[in-house]
Protein backbone atom coordinates (compact mmCIF):
# COMPACT_ATOMS: atom_id res chain seq x y z
CA UNK A 1 0.00 0.00 0.00
CA UNK A 2 2.86 2.35 0.75
CA UNK A 3 4.33 2.00 -2.73
CA UNK A 4 1.00 2.78 -4.36
CA UNK A 5 0.47 5.93 -2.34
CA UNK A 6 3.90 7.47 -3.06
CA UNK A 7 3.22 8.79 -6.62
CA UNK A 8 0.34 11.09 -5.53
CA UNK A 9 2.62 12.58 -2.85
CA UNK A 10 5.26 13.43 -5.45
CA UNK A 11 2.69 14.88 -7.78
CA UNK A 12 1.41 17.23 -5.08
CA UNK A 13 4.83 18.89 -4.93
CA UNK A 14 4.68 19.87 -8.59
CA UNK A 15 2.67 22.81 -9.92
CA UNK A 16 -0.49 21.41 -11.45
CA UNK A 17 -1.92 24.32 -13.37
CA UNK A 18 -0.82 27.41 -15.21
CA UNK A 19 -2.72 29.59 -12.73
CA UNK A 20 -0.30 28.60 -9.96
CA UNK A 21 2.72 29.74 -11.98
CA UNK A 22 2.92 33.51 -12.28
CA UNK A 23 5.62 35.66 -13.86
CA UNK A 24 6.19 39.12 -12.43
CA UNK A 25 8.43 41.68 -14.11
CA UNK A 26 8.90 43.53 -10.82
CA UNK A 27 9.81 40.43 -8.79
CA UNK A 28 12.24 39.34 -11.51
CA UNK A 29 14.18 42.57 -11.97
CA UNK A 30 13.87 44.37 -8.62
CA UNK A 31 17.04 42.63 -7.38
CA UNK A 32 19.01 44.19 -10.25
CA UNK A 33 17.92 47.80 -9.58
CA UNK A 34 20.78 48.60 -7.13
CA UNK A 35 23.36 47.23 -9.60
CA UNK A 36 21.73 49.20 -12.42
CA UNK A 37 21.81 52.45 -10.42
CA UNK A 38 25.45 51.90 -9.45
CA UNK A 39 26.32 51.29 -13.12
CA UNK A 40 24.62 54.55 -14.17
CA UNK A 41 26.45 56.44 -11.42
CA UNK A 42 29.91 54.98 -12.09
CA UNK A 43 29.83 54.59 -15.87
CA UNK A 44 27.82 57.66 -16.91
CA UNK A 45 27.39 60.38 -14.28
CA UNK A 46 30.66 60.22 -12.35
CA UNK A 47 32.91 60.41 -15.47
CA UNK A 48 31.00 63.48 -16.68
CA UNK A 49 31.27 65.22 -13.30
CA UNK A 50 34.98 64.45 -13.02
CA UNK A 51 35.76 65.57 -16.56
CA UNK A 52 33.95 68.92 -16.41
CA UNK A 53 35.36 69.57 -12.93
CA UNK A 54 38.94 69.04 -14.08
CA UNK A 55 38.93 70.30 -17.67
CA UNK A 56 39.66 73.91 -16.65
CA UNK A 57 42.32 72.90 -14.14
CA UNK A 58 44.38 70.45 -16.20
CA UNK A 59 44.83 69.46 -19.84
CA UNK A 60 41.79 67.77 -21.46
CA UNK A 61 43.75 64.57 -22.11
CA UNK A 62 44.48 64.16 -18.39
CA UNK A 63 40.92 65.14 -17.43
CA UNK A 64 39.56 62.44 -19.72
CA UNK A 65 42.12 59.99 -18.41
CA UNK A 66 41.07 60.55 -14.78
CA UNK A 67 37.37 60.56 -15.73
CA UNK A 68 37.78 57.11 -17.29
CA UNK A 69 39.15 55.51 -14.13
CA UNK A 70 35.88 54.97 -12.12
CA UNK A 71 34.47 52.38 -14.57
CA UNK A 72 37.88 50.71 -14.68
CA UNK A 73 38.08 50.58 -10.87
CA UNK A 74 34.57 49.10 -10.75
CA UNK A 75 35.59 46.35 -13.19
CA UNK A 76 38.60 45.50 -11.00
CA UNK A 77 36.50 45.48 -7.80
CA UNK A 78 33.89 43.19 -9.41
CA UNK A 79 36.63 40.81 -10.50
CA UNK A 80 38.14 40.69 -7.00
CA UNK A 81 34.78 40.20 -5.27
CA UNK A 82 33.46 37.55 -7.65
CA UNK A 83 36.92 35.93 -8.02
CA UNK A 84 36.15 35.11 -11.64
CA UNK A 85 37.72 36.13 -14.96
CA UNK A 86 35.60 38.85 -16.52
CA UNK A 87 36.24 38.82 -20.28
CA UNK A 88 34.43 42.14 -20.80
CA UNK A 89 36.29 43.71 -17.90
CA UNK A 90 39.60 42.49 -19.30
CA UNK A 91 38.70 43.99 -22.70
CA UNK A 92 37.83 47.33 -21.07
CA UNK A 93 41.09 47.31 -19.09
CA UNK A 94 43.32 46.54 -22.11
CA UNK A 95 41.56 49.08 -24.36
CA UNK A 96 41.77 51.77 -21.69
CA UNK A 97 45.44 51.02 -20.98
CA UNK A 98 46.47 51.15 -24.65
CA UNK A 99 44.45 54.29 -25.39
CA UNK A 100 45.77 56.00 -22.25
CA UNK A 101 49.38 55.37 -23.26
CA UNK A 102 48.76 56.57 -26.83
CA UNK A 103 46.81 59.63 -25.62
CA UNK A 104 49.55 60.70 -23.20
CA UNK A 105 52.29 60.22 -25.80
CA UNK A 106 50.44 62.07 -28.58
CA UNK A 107 48.68 64.54 -26.26
CA UNK A 108 45.47 63.82 -28.20
CA UNK A 109 42.37 63.34 -26.00
CA UNK A 110 40.35 62.08 -29.00
CA UNK A 111 42.18 58.76 -28.65
CA UNK A 112 40.50 58.18 -25.28
CA UNK A 113 37.08 58.86 -26.81
CA UNK A 114 37.82 56.48 -29.66
CA UNK A 115 38.66 53.74 -27.15
CA UNK A 116 35.03 53.54 -26.02
CA UNK A 117 33.88 53.23 -29.62
CA UNK A 118 36.33 50.39 -30.20
CA UNK A 119 34.93 48.49 -27.20
CA UNK A 120 31.30 48.82 -28.27
CA UNK A 121 32.27 47.94 -31.84
CA UNK A 122 33.97 44.74 -30.64
CA UNK A 123 30.97 43.88 -28.45
CA UNK A 124 28.66 44.33 -31.43
CA UNK A 125 30.74 41.86 -33.43
CA UNK A 126 30.87 39.35 -30.55
CA UNK A 127 27.08 39.48 -30.04
CA UNK A 128 26.57 39.13 -33.78
CA UNK A 129 28.88 36.11 -34.06
CA UNK A 130 26.94 34.20 -31.40
CA UNK A 131 23.86 34.46 -33.63
CA UNK A 132 25.58 32.03 -36.02
CA UNK A 133 24.82 28.42 -34.96
CA UNK A 134 28.26 26.85 -34.65
CA UNK A 135 29.61 23.70 -33.06
CA UNK A 136 33.12 23.57 -31.62
CA UNK A 137 35.46 20.91 -30.26
CA UNK A 138 34.29 18.11 -32.55
CA UNK A 139 30.64 19.20 -32.14
CA UNK A 140 30.73 18.73 -28.36
CA UNK A 141 30.20 22.42 -27.64
CA UNK A 142 27.32 24.35 -29.19
CA UNK A 143 27.59 28.15 -29.33
CA UNK A 144 24.30 29.75 -28.31
CA UNK A 145 23.23 33.41 -28.47
CA UNK A 146 24.76 35.44 -25.64
CA UNK A 147 21.29 36.28 -24.32
CA UNK A 148 20.93 32.60 -23.34
CA UNK A 149 23.72 33.06 -20.78
CA UNK A 150 22.39 36.44 -19.65
CA UNK A 151 19.07 34.77 -18.87
CA UNK A 152 20.77 32.58 -16.27
CA UNK A 153 22.14 35.66 -14.50
CA UNK A 154 19.23 38.09 -14.90
CA UNK A 155 16.31 35.63 -14.64
CA UNK A 156 17.61 32.61 -12.67
CA UNK A 157 14.83 30.03 -12.89
CA UNK A 158 14.47 26.80 -10.94
CA UNK A 159 12.30 23.83 -11.87
CA UNK A 160 9.44 24.60 -9.54
CA UNK A 161 9.19 28.17 -10.86
CA UNK A 162 8.27 26.95 -14.35
CA UNK A 163 6.54 23.75 -13.29
CA UNK A 164 9.12 21.23 -14.50
CA UNK A 165 8.89 17.92 -12.58
CA UNK A 166 12.01 16.47 -10.95
CA UNK A 167 11.47 13.23 -12.86
CA UNK A 168 12.75 14.90 -16.04
CA UNK A 169 16.24 15.18 -14.53
CA UNK A 170 16.48 11.94 -12.55
CA UNK A 171 18.80 10.32 -15.11
CA UNK A 172 21.25 13.24 -14.80
CA UNK A 173 21.25 12.82 -11.00
CA UNK A 174 22.09 9.11 -11.36
CA UNK A 175 24.97 9.86 -13.72
CA UNK A 176 26.27 12.49 -11.30
CA UNK A 177 26.26 9.99 -8.42
CA UNK A 178 27.97 7.25 -10.45
CA UNK A 179 30.81 9.59 -11.39
CA UNK A 180 31.51 10.16 -7.69
CA UNK A 181 31.30 6.51 -6.62
CA UNK A 182 33.73 5.82 -3.80
CA UNK A 183 33.87 9.50 -2.91
CA UNK A 184 31.57 11.90 -1.12
CA UNK A 185 28.25 11.54 -2.95
CA UNK A 186 26.47 14.81 -3.75
CA UNK A 187 22.82 14.30 -4.55
CA UNK A 188 21.77 17.94 -4.67
CA UNK A 189 22.62 20.34 -7.46
CA UNK A 190 23.84 23.82 -6.61
CA UNK A 191 21.41 26.64 -7.49
CA UNK A 192 23.54 27.66 -10.50
CA UNK A 193 23.68 24.06 -11.74
CA UNK A 194 19.92 23.72 -11.43
CA UNK A 195 19.33 27.00 -13.27
CA UNK A 196 21.68 25.91 -16.07
CA UNK A 197 19.91 22.55 -16.24
CA UNK A 198 16.47 24.14 -16.48
CA UNK A 199 17.51 26.57 -19.21
CA UNK A 200 19.22 23.81 -21.19
CA UNK A 201 15.94 21.87 -21.19
CA UNK A 202 13.86 24.92 -22.11
CA UNK A 203 16.24 25.88 -24.91
CA UNK A 204 16.10 22.36 -26.35
CA UNK A 205 12.29 22.08 -26.24
CA UNK A 206 10.77 25.57 -26.41
CA UNK A 207 11.01 27.52 -29.68
CA UNK A 208 9.70 30.74 -28.10
CA UNK A 209 12.66 30.79 -25.72
CA UNK A 210 15.15 30.19 -28.53
CA UNK A 211 13.55 32.99 -30.56
CA UNK A 212 13.76 35.35 -27.58
CA UNK A 213 17.47 34.55 -27.12
CA UNK A 214 18.16 35.38 -30.77
CA UNK A 215 16.00 38.50 -30.62
CA UNK A 216 17.62 39.92 -27.46
CA UNK A 217 21.12 39.17 -28.73
CA UNK A 218 20.27 40.93 -32.01
CA UNK A 219 18.92 43.96 -30.14
CA UNK A 220 22.16 44.42 -28.19
CA UNK A 221 24.35 43.73 -31.22
CA UNK A 222 22.54 46.44 -33.20
CA UNK A 223 22.52 48.77 -30.17
CA UNK A 224 26.27 48.49 -29.67
CA UNK A 225 26.80 49.02 -33.40
CA UNK A 226 24.68 52.19 -33.38
CA UNK A 227 26.56 53.52 -30.34
CA UNK A 228 29.86 52.79 -32.06
CA UNK A 229 28.81 54.54 -35.28
CA UNK A 230 27.26 57.50 -33.41
CA UNK A 231 30.39 58.18 -31.36
CA UNK A 232 32.59 57.67 -34.42
CA UNK A 233 30.55 60.20 -36.42
CA UNK A 234 30.96 62.77 -33.61
CA UNK A 235 34.72 62.34 -33.84
CA UNK A 236 34.87 62.37 -37.65
CA UNK A 237 32.90 65.63 -38.03
CA UNK A 238 35.39 67.33 -35.69
CA UNK A 239 33.06 68.62 -32.99
CA UNK A 240 34.52 70.33 -29.96
CA UNK A 241 35.81 67.96 -27.29
CA UNK A 242 33.20 69.02 -24.71
CA UNK A 243 30.36 68.39 -27.16
CA UNK A 244 31.78 64.98 -28.11
CA UNK A 245 31.87 64.01 -24.43
CA UNK A 246 28.30 65.18 -23.78
CA UNK A 247 26.76 63.82 -26.97
CA UNK A 248 28.69 60.57 -26.59
CA UNK A 249 27.15 59.99 -23.16
CA UNK A 250 23.71 60.97 -24.47
CA UNK A 251 24.02 58.40 -27.25
CA UNK A 252 25.25 55.71 -24.85
CA UNK A 253 22.47 56.42 -22.35
CA UNK A 254 19.76 56.47 -25.02
CA UNK A 255 20.92 53.23 -26.64
CA UNK A 256 21.23 51.51 -23.26
CA UNK A 257 17.73 52.54 -22.13
CA UNK A 258 16.18 51.45 -25.43
CA UNK A 259 17.98 48.09 -25.38
CA UNK A 260 17.04 47.42 -21.74
CA UNK A 261 13.38 48.32 -22.40
CA UNK A 262 13.21 46.04 -25.45
CA UNK A 263 14.96 43.27 -23.51
CA UNK A 264 12.46 43.42 -20.65
CA UNK A 265 9.58 43.39 -23.16
CA UNK A 266 11.02 40.32 -24.91
CA UNK A 267 11.61 38.48 -21.62
CA UNK A 268 8.07 39.19 -20.40
CA UNK A 269 6.52 38.00 -23.66
CA UNK A 270 8.78 34.94 -23.85
CA UNK A 271 8.15 33.86 -20.26
CA UNK A 272 4.38 33.82 -20.70
CA UNK A 273 4.70 31.71 -23.85
CA UNK A 274 7.22 29.39 -22.21
CA UNK A 275 4.97 28.76 -19.21
CA UNK A 276 2.06 27.94 -21.51
CA UNK A 277 4.28 25.61 -23.55
CA UNK A 278 5.50 23.74 -20.45
CA UNK A 279 1.94 23.22 -19.21
CA UNK A 280 0.92 21.86 -22.59
CA UNK A 281 4.03 19.68 -22.77
CA UNK A 282 3.30 18.19 -19.36
CA UNK A 283 -0.26 17.36 -20.37
CA UNK A 284 0.93 15.69 -23.57
CA UNK A 285 3.98 13.79 -22.34
CA UNK A 286 3.42 13.28 -18.62
CA UNK A 287 -0.39 13.12 -18.57
CA UNK A 288 -0.54 15.76 -15.86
Amino acid sequence: MASKSSPPINEQKEPMSSEQIQFSIWDTFKHHIPRFLITILVDLLLPLVIYFSLQKLIKPVYALLIAGTPPLIMVIIKGIISRTFDALGFLVFIAFLISAIVAVITHNPIVLLLEKSVITGILSIIFGLTLIPLRCFQQRFYIRPLAYYFYQDLVPTKRIEVGLPDSLFEDEHEMFDEQHEGELTITKLTPKQEVAQVYAWIYAHCSSFRSACYMITSIWSIGFLLEFLGRLILIVIHLKLDKIVIYGHVILTSVTIICITLTIFCIAKERKRTLRFIQQWKKTHLEI
